[in-house]
């Protein structure tokens, strides 16, 4: 289900993606840039390698070691995180997306997720904190969201950045949206989800064409989890890749469609493509409108020599 390209020149991986070079239709296609290809499509606060970092922000100070890594306290990690941005950003007179779950109990500092406690099952993230999850990820907060775009050239602009006077490869993904937004019939519907957030009031999201993928979970109604926690019978939290997980449930038959595909490039020539991306207009300024841009376009000209 993945094809990957390798390219040696970024010369060659610009001609294959323009409207004129080799590459088949990329139209319905959305793309991430990784500044090392061993890099995992894992979003921020499902990453193994910084579960320390992630409990240290969520607010709820870390439990013992075994139970980090049990689905029952990740979920209400990450609802205390979602929730103190919200709070944060809504105290400063920001604008913040409505989420009734969230604001019926926005007095107190703390507050435990508040999910209903009935027998049927609910989803993770639910649909009332998707907007705020999508808000607090494209600023840094630790949520289970993956930050995608629409446009080929934003990826490679933080593939490229982050790639500069690293070692090995840098990789952009691209991920067939409309393929799987619209699966027929025959093939099993695969459980992501796509979110794209309102552009108006953040024109960095707007310049950037940002979206999001969600991979979302089940989680039983409170009164089903504590009676399996005194059974013994903890469900631990799935770290599973994005691109893994997409496999699992695409119909294996099925292989007239590359859902994902891989473009490689060394590293080497990370700085080459930064400056050509800024005569393509995809520099800091263009990213990140404002001040912020135009001073980060300014003194990281002398990281490309």
């Amino acid at each position: 289900m993945i094809e990957k390209i390798e390219f040696e020149k970024i010369e060659e991986l610009l001609d294959y993606i323009s409207p004129w070079g080799d590459s088949p239709n990329l139209d319905g296609y959305i793309f991430r840039g990784h500044s090392q290809e061993s890099y995992q499509l894992i979003p921020t606060s499902l990453r193994p390698d910084s579960v320390d970092w992630f409990w240290s922000v969520c607010g709820l100070g870390k439990p013992i070691e075994q139970q980090c890594y049990w689905q029952t306290w990740q979920v209400e990690a990450e609802y205390q995180v979602l929730r103190s941005f919200y709070r944060l950003a809504d105290q400063r007179g920001l604008e913040v997306p409505i989420s009734s779950k969230v604001r019926s109990n926005l007095a107190q500092e703390f507050n435990i997720r508040s999910m209903d406690n009935h027998n049927s099952n609910e989803q993770w993230l639910p649909d009332d904190l998707l907007e705020t999850a999508a808000l607090a990820q494209h600023y840094g907060i630790p949520t289970r969201l993956l930050d995608w775009t629409y446009d080929i050239y934003v990826a490679l602009y933080f593939a490229f950045r982050g790639a500069i006077k690293k070692d090995n490869n840098l990789v952009i993904w691209a991920l067939n949206k409309e393929y799987l937004s619209f699966l027929k019939p025959t093939v099993n519907r695969v459980n992501v989800e796509f979110i794209t957030p309102h552009y108006a009031g953040n024109p960095n999201l707007n310049a950037q064409k940002g979206l999001f993928t969600h991979w979302p979970i089940t989680i039983p109604s409170k009164m089903v989890e504590m009676q399996d926690m005194h059974k013994g019978k903890v469900v631990l939290t799935d770290r599973t890749p994005l691109d893994e997980l997409i496999n699992k449930q695409i119909n294996s038959e099925d292989t007239s469609i590359n859902i994902l595909k891989k473009f490689v490039l060394p590293c080497s020539e990370a700085a080459k493509g930064c400056i050509l991306l800024d005569k393509l207009g995809y520099d800091s300024a263009r990213i990140f409108p404002g001040y912020d841009g135009v001073a980060e376009q300014l003194l990281s000209k002398h990281k490309y020599s």
